[in-house]
């Protein structure tokens, strides 16, 4: 037996040792409901970031641009306007640096299971904001997947040197994202699958990319490029 199936236990067990888990979602404006969320704060968690590099004061909200910035961070801008979701990721933040690698998988494992959405939920989103900055959040989210293997879990990165020879689990669905610090590393054969953002249909069509507008070329079978309308 999986043990999420003994969720009452294990929650109560998580709680009593960690007190909290971490802060999920399921599903948004783009995804649907039987997609998990789960996010780190904007610019903050994006060593690999360049082009979109926007960073919200964890106090404040302001935010702060980069010098040679291109494309505004839509996850930065809701920080910046909500501080209910600046101060959720920021709870994503500080349990990731205050644990071990074993208790953050064990901590990632009950804090999905136990979602309200986990019934009926179909895949993980990692990092609808920030992205994944250590070797420690890495193999916690790879043994996650692992774990929890009837779901397919997939992100985007631009920390791409993390992600480099380095065997994925089988249902991990990793998008190398265009506009950043490593793009010189993004070919065919390491990051098959990339994400290039456009500014148009008519510019995606000029490059010959297909447009994901549901995460549906993030997360399918297919390793391929692909292109983001920006917003």
């Amino acid at each position: 037996m999986r043990w999420w199936a003994q969720r009452d236990f294990l929650l109560d067990l998580f709680i009593s040792t960690f007190m909290d888990l971490l802060k999920l979602g399921a599903g948004n404006l783009k995804l649907a409901d039987t997609i998990l969320t789960f996010s780190t704060p904007a610019g903050h968690c994006c060593p690999g970031a360049k082009h979109c590099h926007v960073i919200s004061d964890r106090e404040t909200g302001k935010l702060t641009k980069a010098a040679n910035l291109l494309y505004d961070c839509y996850a930065a801008r809701m920080e910046a306007r909500y501080p209910n979701v600046r101060k959720a990721r920021w709870h994503n933040k500080d349990l990731i640096d205050s644990l071990t690698l074993t208790d953050l998988t064990d901590l990632m494992i009950i804090s999905i299971s136990t979602h309200k959405g986990f019934k009926k939920a179909e895949k993980v989103r990692w990092f609808v904001s920030g992205d994944c900055d250590s070797v420690k959040l890495r193999d916690a989210i790879f043994n996650t997947s692992k774990e929890i293997n009837h779901l397919i879990h997939y992100s985007y990165t631009k920390n791409l040197p993390l992600f480099l020879d380095v065997k994925r689990p089988d249902n991990y669905r990793l998008s190398a994202s265009w506009g950043g610090r490593f793009d010189h590393l993004i070919n065919p054969v390491d990051f098959p699958r990339n994400a290039r953002v456009v500014r148009s249909e008519e510019e995606a069509a000029k490059l010959n990319l297909p447009i994901d507008k549901k995460d549906d070329l993030a997360y399918g079978p297919i390793d391929q490029p692909f292109a983001l309308l920006y917003h």
